[in-house]
């Protein structure tokens, strides 16, 4: 025999009549009569009981229903004790008991994210886009992965409200799917009208109807998952943010049909470079971390329960670290019974933050999928909505989409740079192979960047390549991916090594001269771009801005050495911070009076 012990909500008001359930569990082979008792205990003072009795039949789950009102404020305790032909049992849950007040908002944010798992040529390094839709990931509780988890979530209780991110990568690979089906690297095909294709078409259209019919906001990011604070503050790649964003903005847009006004800052990964962009996209609200942002903002702060404005720029929620964690990590649950005591505990914590505004936000799909016990997680979280919806019913609490949050009283003037981490070690620093590919990629950037000066325009199949190569999910040291990362490094190498056709010599090997006194050296230059090109021509200290034309041409490039004897001397083509040529000549300097002629190597 086993006994479990519920109520309809973890929390309610004074005077209230809270509902108790009772599900006795007969797994054995004939039918046992069961005397039960509950105790109502305030703070350990006991108030009230009842008694009395069921009849658990063999292979069957039994429902008792009692109930009892409340007329004091504080914790109250709920104990069962039962007798079942002298096997006793006991199981107690807490209920959080509070005077009237205005209802505590609860934002429920869920970051949603696949890294762009496809290779160049559109196959599939991995599938878990499509896997976490259709796979019985939490089974037998749900047939299905968390994807669709949490659209049927939305749909049983279509009266909460939850702010979602789809990142612009998933949506991608979601609509690619189900116009052209998908092949994985290893030869594995599904095609557009298979079983998977038709389920993560089924379940876009539950998140396209949720959004349009107001119970959904839906937030949108960059395209891939980039560590969008640490690449502007650290590399200054603010050009890759701004473009990256804009693009993803219009994957929102055009697949889920809503404007998104929230952004998913990827990894909470902040820097004030970011303001600028932001606004610049439209962006009204983004939310950080209660943990490692809150205590480091300046301005008129309070507490993390209420939103604030970012110099009059931008909404900034700060989410409770503390709860938001507990859903994301404390994830191995081993019971019926210990779902619902986390799922209660977690309520009554909503509303003993004291705050006006609660906000939760974590992954929507690893706290689930990654756990030991995913069909208990989902069970977990099912009774979590319940009583999210009672509470809402007993106006204790009300869940909320953030972009109708109209509560921002204060202002700030800056957010620290860091992530929910509190750093950024865990994509560069904690494997030893980091450095090594950091330069790799960086170099690349600043090759691409140098090129497209130097070409006057985007070269945008080139920066699509960085994009994928900079996705967080991939740096991340538990799952470092150097696969992938290499891939799309070489892509973009490639692309930009197949624009960049320019050969450079110089004319003469060895030149002689006169120290302090001007030496031209010529170069001669293929240039077989098909259009002119500005790089900058450096030679010892003399650095000229030229046009390098189509076709063969020839630069004078004059220096002034200031060493007698014999030396070599560097010459360099460069644009922006990366050097694109280089070749050198041999200098003999001599003191004199007069200029000596120039000499070829040969005499």
């Amino acid at each position: 025999m086993r006994a479990l012990l519920d109520v309809d909500s973890p929390v309610h008001k004074v005077g209230d009549e809270v509902g108790v359930r009772i599900r006795l569990i007969n797994d054995s082979s004939s039918s046992i009569n069961v005397n039960l008792t509950l105790e109502y205990l305030l703070e350990g003072r006991h108030v009230n009981s009842w008694t009395g009795s069921a009849l658990a039949l063999p292979g069957e789950v039994t429902t008792v229903n009692e109930s009892f009102t409340v007329n004091e404020a504080g914790l109250w305790v709920i104990r069962l004790n039962g007798d079942a032909g002298g096997s006793k049992f006991t199981e107690s849950i807490k209920v959080r008991v509070i005077e009237g007040r205005k209802p505590v908002k609860l934002a429920l944010v869920y970051h949603m994210h696949q890294p762009p798992w496809y290779m160049s040529d559109g196959k599939y390094y991995a599938d878990w886009a499509f896997r976490y839709v259709y796979a019985p990931v939490m089974a037998p509780f749900f047939n299905g992965g968390p994807y669709l988890f949490h659209a049927f979530l939305n749909d049983k209780y279509s009266g909460v409200k939850v702010n979602i991110h789809l990142s612009p990568s998933l949506l991608k690979q979601w609509v690619d799917a189900i116009e052209k089906g998908y092949t994985l690297i290893n030869g594995e095909v599904h095609t557009k009208s298979s079983g998977e294709v038709n389920a993560v078409a089924k379940v876009l259209d539950m998140y396209r109807v949720q959004a349009n019919r107001g119970q959904l906001d839906i937030l949108s990011s960059v395209y891939a998952h980039t560590i969008l604070g640490y690449l502007a503050s650290r590399y200054e790649m603010v050009d890759v943010i701004d473009e990256e964003l804009g693009v993803g903005m219009e994957v929102t847009r055009s697949v889920l049909g809503v404007n998104p006004v929230g952004v998913w800052t990827p990894e909470m990964a902040w820097s004030m470079e970011l303001l600028d962009i932001y606004e610049k996209h439209g962006v009204g609200y983004t939310v950080l971390d209660g943990g490692n942002h809150f205590p480091g903002v300046q301005g008129d702060k309070g507490s993390i329960y209420e939103p604030y404005s970012l110099s009059g720029r931008l909404t900034v929620f700060f989410r409770d670290e503390k709860l938001s964690n507990i859903l994301s990590f404390q994830n191995n649950i081993p019971d019926e019974r210990a779902a619902i005591k986390l799922a209660a505990m977690l309520s009554r914590s909503i509303i003993e933050a004291n705050g006006e505004l609660v906000v939760i936000a974590l992954d929507g799909e690893n706290f689930i999928a990654m756990s030991k016990t995913p069909a208990m997680v989902g069970l977990m979280l099912d009774k979590l909505y319940s009583y999210i919806s009672r509470m809402q019913e007993l106006g204790i609490l009300e869940t909320v989409r953030l972009s109708q949050v109209n509560m921002v009283k204060r202002s700030i003037t800056y957010i620290p740079t860091t992530s929910w981490l509190g750093g950024f070690t865990k994509w560069d620093g904690e494997r030893r192979e980091h450095a090594e590919y950091w330069v790799k990629v960086v170099d690349s950037y600043r090759y691409l960047r140098g090129l497209e000066d130097a070409l006057g325009g985007k070269i945008n199949e080139a920066r699509y390549a960085l994009w994928h190569a900079l996705d967080s999910d991939f740096w991340w040291a538990e799952f470092w991916n150097p696969d992938l990362i290499n891939h799309w490094v070489e892509v973009l190498r490639g692309v930009l090594d197949s624009r960049f056709k320019i050969a450079m010599r110089p004319l003469r090997e060895v030149y002689r001269g006169l120290i302090n006194r001007p030496i031209d050296i010529e170069l001669e230059f293929d240039n077989n771009m098909g259009v002119n090109v500005k790089f900058k021509l450096i030679c010892l200290d003399t650095q000229l801005d030229v046009v390098i034309q189509p076709g063969s041409s020839r630069i004078k490039c004059s220096i002034i050495p200031r060493l007698a004897g014999s030396y070599n001397v560097p010459i360099f083509v460069a644009s922006g911070n990366y050097i694109y040529l280089q070749s050198y000549v041999t200098l003999n300097v001599t003191y004199g009076n007069r200029d000596p002629p120039n000499e070829d190597s040969a005499g």
